[in-house]
């Protein structure tokens, strides 16, 4: 069966494919189902809504998802299912991980001591209470993705020194890290928003980097929030143009530099952690400024967000005692 691609459709962000797929335990969502080999599925088709939205996607696998196409397995269903699954996650979470508690977090371990090898340590928040484990559960399956990519690149250099050694050449790697800290921007009834700190040394690397990466989540009802879902397409262009003034305003920026930095492209504003009173945005080395600068940041209250962000959207994002 041939499909017609939509080259312009984006692709849905990886925050929202992992929490949709840890939802349903990487099993069709479809009671009594539970193959493993799973899609994820517009309730509301890509063509009427246009959007990524986490509450209208759900895992199925590719028998029930052409069941659900031609209509076998109503939207109303796939919606019940859905909500089914958000409920009861908690219930069915026994509290086991695999990562080994430390103090109030758990921390994802591994050393391989083959050459060239690695060391990994990646941290994340055990939380306890039923709605927000889920958010524990989606910050673990990144994490061990992340190991994945470590273990796939010792593969392939171990190949490569195997390869060379057969040629009479001596390599020598370092070893390769990675570890992963995090601070809790905010936790309450409505949002966690989590910052990380990567710090990393790849084994082909001369140094270390180290990087920012976002973790949010609307907690009720439980959804990862992406850029996309905060700013729409059609005021991205405004948005953009509104961040580049006010970053204008605060230093001496190189114009082109920060025009390419600031450009209406959704990964351009990805980095960002909702606060109680507004959402800062973090700016990647390089993006808008030379290196000696580093990461720039820019504070924005929800005031100034609210000709850009949905009425409906903010409301979710402002702290309840406000």
């Amino acid at each position: 069966m041939s499909h017609n691609v939509d080259m312009s459709r984006p692709a849905i962000p990886a925050e929202i494919r992992r929490a949709v797929l840890v939802e349903a335990g990487h099993r069709c969502a479809i009671p009594r189902c539970g193959n493993t080999d799973v899609d994820i599925h517009h309730i509301i088709p890509w063509e009427t809504c246009k959007q990524h939205e986490y509450s209208n996607l759900v895992a199925l696998c590719p028998v029930c998802h052409r069941r659900a196409h031609k209509g076998e397995i109503d939207k109303k269903s796939l919606q019940i299912y859905k909500h089914r699954l958000t409920i009861e996650f908690g219930s069915h979470d026994r509290g086991e991980f695999q990562a080994t508690i430390v103090e109030i977090k758990r921390r994802i371990t591994e050393t391989n001591d083959d050459s060239p090898g690695f060391k990994f340590e990646f941290d994340f928040p055990d939380f306890r209470d039923p709605v927000a484990r889920i958010v524990s559960r989606n910050i673990e399956a990144w994490g061990y993705e992340l190991l994945a990519e470590m273990q796939q690149q010792q593969v392939q250099l171990a190949a490569e020194l195997s390869q060379a050694a057969s040629e009479g050449h001596v390599w020598r790697r370092p070893r390769g890290t990675l570890f992963g800290s995090y601070h809790v921007i905010r936790r309450d009834d409505r949002v966690i928003s989590i910052k990380y700190k990567i710090d990393r040394c790849y084994s082909s690397a001369v140094h270390r980097t180290r990087e920012t990466r976002v973790q949010n989540f609307c907690i009720n009802p439980f959804r990862p929030i992406t850029i996309q879902h905060i700013v729409d397409v059609s005021k991205l262009n405004k948005f953009a143009e509104f961040v580049r003034s006010k970053l204008v305003a605060t230093r001496n920026y190189d114009a082109q530099w920060l025009a390419a930095g600031t450009s209406p492209e959704y990964r351009n504003f990805s980095l960002f952690n909702v606060y109680e009173h507004g959402i800062q945005f973090t700016f990647a080395e390089y993006q808008i400024d030379c290196y000696a600068v580093g990461e720039q940041e820019l504070f924005l209250g929800f005031y100034e967000l609210e000709d850009y962000i949905e009425s409906g959207v903010l409301g979710s994002l402002v702290a309840s005692d406000r």
